[in-house]
């Protein structure tokens, strides 16, 4: 769950401290969500789903994002930042996130 959280962050745009604001925690308490440090509750989960606007089983890893009405060019470029190892997934994402900076 931990890789979706960071995924869906950057894909929606939004910094860990934007996140945190809306869960009202700190930044370093939801970092370790991110990280895998911490297991949120599912208040909280449910909370996170609402704040990135997709279902807790997206989350979860039970629904797709494609789902969630992202373009192909974005889908596909989701799909290859879940196959690449750390650094190609990273550039995968940051791409991702500017594209979608620029459609909206």
């Amino acid at each position: 769950m931990n890789l979706k959280l960071k995924e869906i962050r950057l894909i929606r745009g939004m910094s860990q401290q934007t996140v945190a604001d809306y869960l009202h925690c700190s930044a370093v308490c939801y970092s370790r969500y991110e990280t895998g440090n911490r297991c949120p509750s599912l208040d909280l989960l449910i909370q996170m789903a609402d704040c990135f606007d997709v279902t807790v089983d997206y989350l979860l890893g039970r629904q797709q994002i494609s789902a969630q009405g992202l373009t192909p060019y974005e889908t596909a470029l989701v799909d290859a930042a879940r196959k690449a190892d750390d650094r190609a997934r990273e550039d995968a994402l940051q791409l991702l996130q500017a594209h979608s900076a620029e459609i909206t």
